[in-house]
C-alpha cells in the first residue's frame, strides 16, 4: 500500500513540474558596454575627469599648506599659527565637501545616462526574452549564484548594438 501511495504521488509531482527558462542579466552593465551607451557616456566622463582635476588640484594646495604650517609651526606666534591652522580646517572641510558634491554630481550624470538608455535596452531585453522563451530574468547583483550559460548580459549587449 505505501508503494502504491508513494507511486501515485510521484507521478502527479512529475506532471506539476514544469522547465522553467531562467536567466540573469547585468542591465546597467550592458547599457554602459553597448555602442550608444559608449558614446553617450562621452560627454558625462568629460565632465568627471574635469570635476576630478580641480578636486585634485584643491587636495595638492590643501597638502601644500599643511606642509608649510608644519614647517613654520615653530616659527610662528601662537595666534597667527592658530589662525593657520583654523583656515586649514577650513579649506579641508571645503576640500571635503566638494568631493561629497562632485561624488553626487557623478552619480546623477550615471543616473541621467542610464534613464536615457533604458527605452532601448528594454526594447532589446524584450526581444531576447521572446527569442529565448524566458520565463524569469533576474538582476545578476539579486541573484546568489547563476551558472555562465544563464547570464545573457553580453548577448544583451550585442542585442542593444544590432538594435541601435
Amino acid at each position: 500500500m505505501k508503494k502504491i501511495i508513494t507511486a501515485i504521488f510521484t507521478l502527479c509531482f512529475i506532471g506539476s513540474v514544469q522547465a522553467t527558462e531562467v536567466a540573469v542579466i547585468d542591465f546597467r552593465a550592458a547599457l554602459l558596454e553597448s555602442k550608444i551607451g559608449q558614446e553617450a557616456a562621452k560627454e558625462p566622463k568629460q565632465k568627471v575627469a574635469e570635476m576630478d582635476a580641480r578636486l585634485k588640484k584643491e587636495q595638492e594646495e590643501l597638502e601644500s599648506s599643511a606642509k608649510d604650517l608644519k614647517r613654520d609651526e615653530l616659527t610662528l606666534s601662537p595666534d597667527e599659527f592658530k589662525k593657520r591652522r583654523q583656515a586649514l580646517a577650513e579649506h579641508d572641510n571645503k576640500v571635503r565637501a566638494m568631493a561629497a558634491n562632485m561624488q553626487r554630481q557623478a552619480k546623477a550624470l550615471e543616473q541621467q545616462l542610464i534613464k536615457s538608455l533604458t527605452p532601448q535596452g528594454e526594447a532589446a531585453l524584450k526581444s531576447l526574452i521572446e527569442e529565448r522563451k524566458l520565463d524569469l530574468v533576474l538582476n545578476r547583483q539579486l541573484s546568489l549564484y547563476a551558472n555562465a550559460d544563464a547570464d545573457l548580459t553580453d548577448e544583451l549587449v550585442k542585442r542593444i548594438n544590432k538594435d541601435n
